[in-house]
């Protein structure tokens, strides 16, 4: 009996001893291969690069593209931000008189960043990339590898920041070339489209030739009036920026007004805050709508975040123009026993100011989407109505002197590059 149950007993553990191993040939490996795989889903095969001091031409990116596709690395110009940690991100940058190529990852971590010399800005397209592709594969083969001391401990102390980041779900206003209608004096990189409706009623394209050169048009949804936006942008340091700018206005289906808005204005902040200040001249023609204006107009436009995705922003306009006004008059003729009544036109000037508070509620995607809710004010302060018409009935269609009334829009920037 004694014999029987020892024996069971070392059936037990050898069964024991064989179930471990068995669980730990099936699930060890089957772990390893769904991490293998996790990583393998998870690590970027895509690159995007951000040319800030223009190096590439058409031809070399073609030439690197086929260099990093030999090493499973496809070049693009466009994001998805659903799967952006399938990128990488790299960034060609000037320091001093040399070329600074910088590698990061999806949550903004420094990958490595090398020196490539000021003689690269005058090589071949073969030999530019040629040296991009050697360098961008050596830091993706070994990241850190060629970090400094200074910025692996700044990358050390930006694990947090990141991971805040990705808690939040906090982005950046990719939004900072407009206000709800005003631009600001930074422009549209190079390929990017910018869309923008009112209502959507009014809609309005802008597009960025180069990085310092965008130009649009607009119109509402019956083709009245029609406008063209061209716009020089000159960068002063990072997070500033002069505009020289211009609103050219027409209308259409016979309307005969016709008017142009110069403009320059001067940007100062980062993505996530600022302010502009602009001066310009508007110049109409007469028309059914106004009298012939030339007039100074004042703009000061300004947002600040107050949440990972809601921003506040203002814009705001000074300017005169000549509308039309109109006086009448009636009297009697005792002698007669007629009653006599004139009616005229004049223009008279106004002052305008008119201007949007509200909100901007951004989102990122594929592309980068906003919203923007406010309210619309628009404040009327006539001039002096000429000796003649003192004692005359006057009326205008500027009448109520203010008005206010909800503005909503909705803005989508199709970003060609990240």
């Amino acid at each position: 009996m004694k014999k029987k149950e020892s024996n069971l007993r070392l059936w037990w553990i050898r069964t024991k001893k064989i179930t471990i191993t068995a669980m730990f040939i099936f699930l060890i490996p089957g772990s390893v291969i769904a991490q293998s795989m996790m990583t393998r889903v998870h690590d970027p095969n895509k690159l995007v690069l951000d040319d800030q001091v223009q190096l590439l031409n058409e031809e070399s990116e073609k030439l690197l593209g086929k260099r990093l596709r030999a090493d499973s690395i496809e070049l693009t110009s466009v994001v998805d931000f659903k799967q952006r940690c399938t990128y990488y991100y790299t960034e060609l940058s000037s320091q001093g008189e040399d070329v600074l190529l910088s590698l990061t990852d999806c949550n903004q971590l420094l990958l490595g960043s090398k020196n490539l010399g000021s003689r690269v800005l005058t090589s071949s397209e073969q030999e530019v990339s040629m040296l991009l592709a050697f360098a961008i594969l050596d830091i993706v083969s070994d990241p850190g590898k060629h970090m400094t001391a200074v910025e692996i401990l700044s990358s050390e102390k930006d694990v947090q920041s990141a991971e805040d980041v990705n808690r939040e779900g906090t982005i950046n206003d990719e939004h900072k070339t407009r206000y709800f209608f005003a631009p600001s004096a930074f422009n549209l990189k190079k390929g990017v489209l910018y869309y923008n409706t009112v209502y959507f009623l009014l809609h309005d394209i802008q597009y960025g030739v180069e990085d310092w050169f965008s130009i649009g048009m607009g119109t509402t949804v019956i083709g009245l009036p029609f406008y063209v936006t061209p716009k020089i942008s000159i960068p002063v340091g990072e997070k500033s920026a002069f505009a020289i700018g211009d609103m050219l206005l027409f209308g259409t289906y016979g309307t005969n007004a016709i008017g142009n808005l110069a403009y320059t204005s001067f940007s100062t902040g980062g993505p996530s805050g600022n302010v502009s200040f602009g001066v310009g001249h508007l110049a109409t023609n007469e028309s059914d709508i106004a009298k012939k204006t030339s007039s100074l107009v004042l703009n000061f436009s300004a947002m600040t975040k107050v949440s990972p995705y809601i921003y506040l922003l203002t814009e705001n306009y000074l300017f005169n123009m000549n509308l039309n006004r109109y006086a009448y008059r009636e009297s009697y003729d005792p002698e007669t026993g007629y009653y006599d009544y004139l009616h005229e036109e004049y223009p008279q000037k106004n002052s305008l100011w008119y201007g949007i508070a509200g909100f901007r509620i951004t989102s990122k995607k594929k592309d980068f989407v906003s919203w923007q809710v406010g309210l619309t004010y628009v404040l009327t302060m006539p001039g002096e109505i000429p000796g003649k018409y003192a004692s005359w009935n006057t009326y205008s269609p500027t009448d109520p002197r203010m008005i206010a009334f909800p503005t909503i829009s909705y803005s989508r920037k199709f970003s060609k590059r990240y």
